[in-house]
Parts: C-alpha cells; structure tokens; sequence
C-alpha cells in the first residue's frame, strides 16, 4: 500500500516533503495582508456570511507508528494522529480550533495528508478528508479518504470515498481515492474533486450516496506512466469545483509528474455531462472558485524546473475560455486554496507546503477589481 501517490502527483496534494518545498520565513507580499498564520500544510479556505475565515490543514501525522508495505514489497513506516485542523478565524482574528481530522505522515519524505477543502451547504459545513492508496488488501484509518461534517466540535464521516473507489474504480487503473475539490452543487448535492482517482463525483450529504459524475483522461506527459498502463500521459489530478448560473461544473486540473507548463486547464462539464476544454495553457491548478462578480479564478501552485519547484512561483489566476486566462496576482509562495467574501476580497491560503506552523492565510482587497497581464508564453 501507498498511501498517497503524491510525491508522484505533487501528492496531491501537496503533500510532499517539506524539505523539498523549504521556505524562507513568510514574507511580505506585495498587495496582501497576512489575516491568520501559524497552519501547517494549509489546503482549504472558505469565508461564511458572518465574516468568518474557515482553514483546513494537512497536520503533522502523529504518535501512532505503523509499518505498511510499500510499492515494490517494502515496508513503509508512517505515522498517524489527529493533528490536521479546522480553524475558524474569526473577524478580530482570534483562531478557534472547530474540528480535528487524521494526519498521516510519511517518516522518510516527511509528506503528508490530511485535511484539503471546505464547503458550506444549509449552514452546514463540510471537509474532504485525506487520502488511500491499496491494492484494496488494506483499508485507511477512520475518516480518511472521506467527506466529513461539522458537528458539536467533531468531525462526522458522511461519506466514504475510498469504499466508493475501492468497489468502481471508475478510471480503471490504481486503486486510489484523495477527495480534494469540494463546492456545494445548485442540485444541493456536495460535488468531490476526487485528485487521487482522478473523477467527479456527486456526495448526497443526507444519506452519503456517491454518483459518479465523470473520470478524467489523462494530460500530455514525458515518459510512459507506469500507474497510466505506460501510456506516456499524467494523471489530471482534479483539484477543484466551481458552477456558473446554468449549472454548468468547471473543474481545475493539477497533473501529475512532470507538472509541464502550460499543460493543464479547466474543463467544463454541462448538466447533461458533456465534457469540453473550458481554458487551457495553464499550470498545476490546486483550486479554482466562482468570485462575486461571476468570474472564475484558480490558484497556480508554482512552476517546475529540473531543479525542483521554483520558491515565489504561484499565482491567482483569472480564468478566461480558450487561451485568454491572465494573471492576477503572482510571486506567491506555493498557494493551495482561494474563497472571497461578497465585497471582492480574495482570501488565499499559503505555504501550502512547508515547515510545520509556516503556512498563513492572506488577503487580498478588491482582488475582482484587479486588472490581469496576460500568462507568460508557455509549452502545453
């Protein structure tokens, strides 16, 4: 078993290795102001109708050690424990602690899963919950690979992701469920950006029925991809969930490694489920949301290079059909999650990997105002 392919897929999430993703102490960023810090890993954000920020994090594993086995028959230790976090923040911004989630921490990489998106659906609020990788002989611990609610300071499973992927596997390939992107549906249904099997899918948050929506296909890769039957393709990686007024589904890809630019887009899925290129040319998406003013945005993580990850490469993206997509904000410091308040506002959680305690939540006022330059000229 391997828990999460992440380090192949930028672990999904963004859990990967702080060491590889090592950040300078939070500086200051141009046009933002720093509203919460102290977060490890931080993926989600959301801001709620009273002007609280809500935060979800990846934790830092725990006490629990135990023994898997790995990809090629070898023993992987990894620790477990309740450290990812919901945090709401509230408008003096005093931090409260409203629901833990399990953390899992690779020991050797140091990467992690835990917590990854919020929703708010009938004032009910919502958390996809870490990730799964088995050959299906192994099952996650509680709550991981689901979708929670918040209740009485706890999180509640509402729906088990990994049991869905364990018995469809609606792509075909690895056995593998992350549930990442998250936005409450105009059929008031939660719609899941599943990022590690790589489809959408449709949770009733009443009973937890899942319905499959679509599975994704593959992006322009490198080299044959073992986990793609060889083809010589990347994982999409779905990562986040957005409508418009006609009920249409636009989702964010990441793609998997080699992350080329330019490689990724969002795609656009019809109430009948047709699926269409909605904008193209982008790079490793994390998030993407509706702003007040009916316009997409999406979060670039950053660039690759062959040298790694380059530091202060992520961007808020305002995203236009076709190629017209442009650039709002960048120099960001490895950005995960975006949400805005009704005033324009945009909130962006970031060191979205990093050293424990290095992650913050920046705002930026008046972003939907914000003229855009268009993205640099990319390969994809």
């Amino acid at each position: 078993m391997r828990a999460v392919k992440f380090i192949v897929t930028l672990l999904i999430i963004l859990s990967v290795s702080p060491l590889a993703f090592a950040q300078p102490p939070l500086p200051d960023i141009p046009g933002g102001t720093i509203v919460a810090s102290g977060f490890t890993g931080p993926q989600g954000v959301l801001v709620d109708p009273d002007g609280n920020v809500w935060v979800v994090d990846s934790g830092t594993g725990g006490d629990e050690v135990v023994q898997v086995p790995g990809e090629n028959g070898e023993m992987t230790e990894l620790t477990m424990g309740p450290t990812a976090r919901i945090v709401q923040v509230a408008p003096d911004g005093t931090q409260t602690d409203a629901a833990v989630l399990p953390s899992i921490l690779f020991t050797e990489t140091g990467e992690s899963s835990g917590g990854a998106r919020l929703a708010l659906l009938d004032g009910v609020l919502y958390a996809t919950s870490g990730g799964w990788e088995s050959d299906g002989s192994t099952d996650p611990p509680s709550l991981m690979a689901t979708i929670v609610r918040v209740e009485g300071g706890e999180a509640v499973q509402v729906a088990d992701m990994w049991a869905y992927e364990k018995t469809n596997n609606p792509d075909g390939l690895i056995l593998e469920s992350h549930p990442y992107g998250m936005a409450a549906g105009p059929d008031g249904w939660l719609w899941v950006a599943d990022a590690g099997a790589n489809d959408l899918l449709r949770v009733n948050p009443a009973t937890g029925e899942i319905v499959l929506v679509t599975a994704f296909d593959g992006l322009p890769g490198a080299f044959p991809n073992p986990r793609r039957n060889d083809a010589v393709e990347a994982d999409p990686v779905p990562t986040g969930v957005a409508f418009d007024d006609a009920g249409n589904a636009y989702v964010s890809l990441l793609s998997g490694a080699p992350f080329i630019p330019g490689s990724t887009k969002v795609l656009m899925v019809t109430p009948e489920g047709a699926i269409s290129d909605f904008a193209t040319g982008l790079t490793m998406l994390t998030d993407l949301t509706r702003g007040p003013d009916g316009q997409l945005y999406a979060i670039q993580f950053g660039l690759f290079s062959e040298q790694g990850p380059t530091p202060n490469s992520g961007a808020i993206v305002r995203v236009k059909e076709g190629g017209a997509s442009e650039v709002v904000i960048g120099d960001l410091p490895f950005p995960t999650g975006i949400a805005f308040d009704g005033d324009g506002n945009a909130y962006v959680t970031v060191n979205g990997v990093g050293a424990p305690g290095s992650g913050a939540v920046v705002r930026f006022d008046a972003l939907t105002a914000m003229e855009g330059q268009p993205l640099p000229a990319m390969a994809g």
